[in-house]
């Protein structure tokens, strides 16, 4: 990617955040050399706005993982004063590095936090960025580049990161997520941990301050489409936008495999929900009887070979 297409989708950011006017964070960290990159090509955009940063820190990770080395401008407040922070990465890290970084802003008492990321790398821990665009290694760019919703900014909840389930998830208390669903409420950690090790499935994990607000368990089929057996949202972090980020995680994970379409058996409340995220209905219908739950098959075909100026981004 050349400097001119980068300076297009720093234009488009920094329009963004100077519709956000007095909303827009001020305090911004950049993760690493290629995120000080990205910051310098938003920053001479913004200059003299509402979106102007008070201050910009540049931070790195020592080779632990564990303890943030802040470069060249003084060191990482060690109180963020219930502020906003904007977090600028252009993700040759791993998405474990900005999960770290994270932790450490919450520490530290950050108030809310809002990512920005050029590339969103397949790792085996990712942060969900609001802006995200793959590129390189994974051959077709997949975008997602909504506005930035203010409740964003405002909401008091931790920031969140998606994850591999792991075998000791499955001596948690309680052992399973409750979710208002009764065929997903009897699902255990434990089931679902089974069903990695046995039918080549995967589940990851949407978990805030060490407690897991939701879940998505998927596999691939012989047809090469994605198969979503389950998605679940605690009933305490309903609401909140994560049932979106783990579809679009789907999404990420299917289209770095190249596969041709996501499948799932969606439960009939929840029909509108997957249409907006551009499922459609298919000729399928399963009725759990005793259970009082209706679910119909529903389908989202994969598109690939989209070009950037399909996003009517202007040149910077």
């Amino acid at each position: 990617m050349g400097d001119a297409e980068v300076g297009s989708y720093a234009a488009d950011l920094a329009a963004r955040l100077v519709d956000l006017g007095d909303q827009a964070p001020r305090t911004w960290v950049s993760l690493g050399i290629s995120g000080d990159k990205m910051t310098a090509e938003i920053v001479k955009r913004v200059l003299g706005t509402a979106a102007e940063p008070e201050a910009i820190h540049s931070v790195a990770f020592d080779r632990t993982k564990r303890e943030a080395i802040s470069r060249d401008d003084g060191d990482l407040p060690t109180d963020l004063g219930e502020r906003s922070v904007l977090v600028i990465d252009a993700a040759v890290h791993s998405g474990a590095s900005m999960r770290h970084l994270v932790d450490v802003l919450n520490a530290r008492g950050c108030r809310s936090l809002l990512s920005y990321s050029l590339v969103v790398k397949i790792t085996s821990e990712f942060v969900p960025c609001y802006f995200g665009l793959m590129i390189g290694e994974h051959d077709r760019a997949f975008f997602q580049l909504d506005r930035i919703p203010n409740n964003r900014l405002l909401r008091k909840a931790p920031f969140g990161a998606v994850r591999m389930l792991r075998e000791d998830d499955i001596r948690r208390e309680p052992d399973c997520l409750t979710c208002g669903v009764k065929s997903i409420d009897r699902m255990t950690y434990g089931d679902l941990w089974y069903d990695t090790r046995t039918k080549g499935s995967h589940v990851y994990l949407y978990e805030i301050g060490g407690e897991i607000a939701g879940y998505i368990h998927f596999k691939r089929t012989p047809e090469n489409r994605l198969f979503i057996d389950l998605i679940a949202n605690g009933t305490a972090f309903q609401g909140q936008g994560i049932g979106g980020v783990l579809m679009r995680w789907a999404e990420t994970y299917a289209r770095a495999a190249r596969m041709s379409a996501i499948d799932l058996w969606a439960i009939e409340a929840r029909m509108g929900f997957y249409r907006h995220h551009g499922y459609e209905a298919q000729d399928g219908r399963m009725d759990l009887g005793g259970e009082g739950e209706v679910y119909h098959l529903m389908r989202r075909r994969l598109l690939y070979n989209l070009k950037p100026e399909d996003l009517h981004v202007e040149a910077a």
